[in-house]
This record gives C-alpha cells, structure tokens and sequence, in this order.
C-alpha cells in the first residue's frame, strides 16, 4: 500500500513540477523517493544560481534491529547553474530532518554541501554532505550525518540511471544512534 502511494505520489509531482526532476532509488532495505523544483522559473529569483526546493521520504527495513524506520525532508539548496572549464559546480543548502521513532523524535536542520563534476555529456558524478550538531537538532535529536555519492549515466535526454552509496547517522540526547542504509543504491532520475 505504501509503495503505491509513493510511486502515485512520484507521477503527481512529475505532473505539477514542470520545472524540476523526480528521483526514486532502492536497494534490499531501503527506498527513497525525491524530488526537486527550481524556483528560478517560478520566482524570478538571482539568474547567477540555481536556486532548488528539495523533499524527499526513506523507508528502511532494517535499521539497527528496528523493524522500519523513516525519514522525511524538505529543503532549499543553492547551486551555481554554470560549471567551470573543468567541470567541477558547487553548491550550498539546508533541510529539515524528521526521523520517526516510536520511542523518541528526532528533529534537525543540517547544513549540506554539493558537488558535481561533469565527466562528459553522459556521465556526471554527484558528492554531498548534510552535517546538524547539537545546536541545529531538536526534540530529542543530538546530532545528524548525512553523506551521499553516486554516478549518473544519461540513458535519455532527461532521463539518468545511477548507482551511488550513501550513510545516515542520527544521534539522540540518551547516547542511542540509528544508522539508515550503509550501503549501495541504484536508481533513476527524470528531469522535466
């Protein structure tokens, strides 16, 4: 029933996002479903950056003996659009994190840096890093780690295919810390 929702979920964005990309990637434990709106087209904001709603929802099976686990977020990240004479482009954000745990809530507000580099027309490569300590995490949240990489292989002229591996840790203020999907995803990302 879940997984129809967040594949009904994945079209209706497609729909109304005219200006953005869906995501989806799994592996054995884990699903992500995302997504991404740029804001340029909508608010006519700075044309020097590409400025990018974010949300996204993860479901991992198995997550340190807990049965299921999920994270949502929603963000704004920042990102030069122009990449340089040897295909490197940065970028800045912040997102909220919302862990559900019976037992305790887990709320932060990380800190995330991007990176891409363009390898050639078909294939790029994606780097980030999303970090909340004490001072950004909530409830009972400690802190937030986040990291993700994966290569992207162009298979239609919106359309990629990528395998990455990621990590995510959230501490809580009792010492306790679950970690999400330490391992290696594949997936798919259709820009519109």
């Amino acid at each position: 029933m879940i997984k129809k929702i967040i594949l009904g979920s994945l079209v209706a964005s497609s729909c109304v996002f005219a200006s953005g990309a869906a995501d989806i990637n799994i592996n054995n434990n884990t699903l992500e479903v995302g997504m991404e709106y740029n804001l340029n087209g909508t608010y006519r904001l700075n044309e020097n950056s590409n400025y990018l709603f974010t949300a996204s929802y993860l479901r991992s099976e198995e997550v340190s003996s807990i049965n299921t686990q999920t994270l949502l977020t929603a963000g704004l990240k920042v990102v030069n659009p122009y990449v340089d004479d040897y295909g490197f482009s940065l970028g800045l954000g912040i997102k909220a994190v919302v862990a559900d745990n019976s037992s305790q809530r887990f709320v932060a507000a990380p800190l995330g840096l991007f990176a891409s580099y363009m390898v050639n027309e078909q294939v790029h490569i994606d780097a980030e890093y999303n970090y909340a300590p004490k001072v950004l995490a909530f409830s009972d949240g400690e802190t937030y780690k986040e990291w993700k990489a994966k290569a992207n292989y162009r298979v239609i002229d919106n359309g990629f295919v990528y395998i990455g591996a990621r990590g995510i840790t959230t501490k809580y203020t009792n010492g306790s810390e679950l970690s999400y999907d330490r391992t290696a995803f594949f997936g798919f990302n259709v820009q519109f």
